[in-house]
């Protein structure tokens, strides 16, 4: 009987230990999913707009794979900050299940290159999850954003910690911005504040 509670204590205790780097694997292999889709599909798209009539668009999307149309659905686009070693999907809003996948635009009526648009990102404590790294970020590094749009580069102007009510850090100024929020500091229950970095649209 000892014997047999002394194995379940090292089997729980060893699924303790390597959960967080297991969640890592599994979350890495389907935010790479998404942002693979995305992108494959955004390019389809524009070759469809290009080469095809419309008859022939309605056939292809008729037979497109149902899986990917799935696995996209609320994706608007693709964060990247090579600094930070990061690539994530961008959805449409900011709600639990979006924020639980990838980035959450916070305000959906806001777009990008024109307003300051807010995403907000959960932060974990395994290595390179989310917004995990989101501290590590200094002034004039690049954050890039894919949309159906194109490509569009922000410069990061400042990072800085506000209290979860302050929302002015998402109010319009004279140049488009992207916020990116995150809670802070990082492992805490219920944090009270938010870590905010701020960055200006390259022309």
């Amino acid at each position: 009987m000892r014997r047999a509670i002394g194995i379940l204590l090292l089997i729980v205790g060893g699924a303790l230990v390597f959960y967080p780097q297991i969640e890592k694997i599994r979350y890495d292999t389907e935010q790479q999913k998404l942002v693979d889709s995305f992108e494959q599909l955004g390019q389809t798209e524009l070759i469809q707009q290009l080469s095809t009539s419309s008859e022939e668009v309605d056939t292809i999307e008729a037979t497109s794979d149902k899986g990917q149309q799935v696995l996209t659905e609320g994706v608007t686009g693709i964060i990247r900050i090579d600094s930070i070693d990061l690539e994530m999907a961008i959805f449409a809003d900011a709600t639990p299940n979006s924020l639980s996948k990838g980035a959450g635009i916070v305000d959906a009526k806001k777009q990008f290159a024109v307003n300051n648009v807010g995403l907000a990102g959960h932060r974990a404590l395994a290595s390179g999850k989310q917004f995990n790294r989101l501290d590590e970020i200094r002034e004039n590094d690049v954050i890039e954003v894919t949309t159906a749009v194109g490509n569009l580069q922000y410069e990061v102007t400042r990072t800085f910690v506000v209290h979860k009510s302050d929302v002015s850090v998402l109010e319009d100024q004279d140049k488009p911005l992207i916020t990116l929020v995150t809670c802070t500091p990082l492992g805490r229950s219920n944090p009270p504040d938010r870590l905010i970095v701020q960055a200006e649209l390259k022309q």
